[in-house]
């Protein structure tokens, strides 16, 4: 099955991708999940990636270099306390809703009162890596979401 990221943020021209990530509700298939996460980055051109669990948070770049080892892990952030995300045992209905509720949280990165609530080493990294992502972007889910009953 071909990769579609969950979340994408689009820079002013619509065809601009400014950020992707990729939400998992777990930590298995991580590793599986970031190759996904790079060789899609590297094929729409995307300078920044997010890879994103109820644990951690990993933030990569495209250095844009001749290689497949382009993109690069720069942070990673234990975030258990910002989602503090219950699962409730429905796998599909956790999915659907962990992916709501991190793009809320990424629209609120742009507003003072949402950068207040991290870290200061979050805030940092998400001042310099993703805030200037969201800064003229649109963020939207990657791929159709299907509300999903319990």
């Amino acid at each position: 099955m071909a990769f579609e990221p969950d979340i994408i943020v689009t820079g002013p021209e619509t065809a601009e991708i400014a950020l992707v990530a990729e939400v998992k509700t777990s930590s298995r298939s991580i590793d599986d999940s970031e190759r996904r996460l790079k060789r899609y980055m590297v094929a729409v051109s995307s300078p920044l990636g997010l890879l994103i669990t109820p644990e951690h948070l990993r933030i990569y770049r495209d250095q844009y270099l001749p290689s497949s080892d382009s993109v690069i892990k720069v942070a990673e952030f234990n975030v258990r306390d910002v989602f503090r995300f219950a699962q409730s045992g429905n796998a599909a209905v956790d999915a659907f809703g962990f992916e709501r509720q991190v793009q809320s949280w990424l629209e609120t990165l742009s507003t003072e009162s949402g950068l207040k609530q991290l870290t200061p080493e979050l805030r940092r990294a998400v001042q310099l890596y993703i805030v200037p992502a969201l800064t003229q972007g649109s963020v939207r889910s990657g791929h159709p979401r299907i509300p999903i009953t319990a």
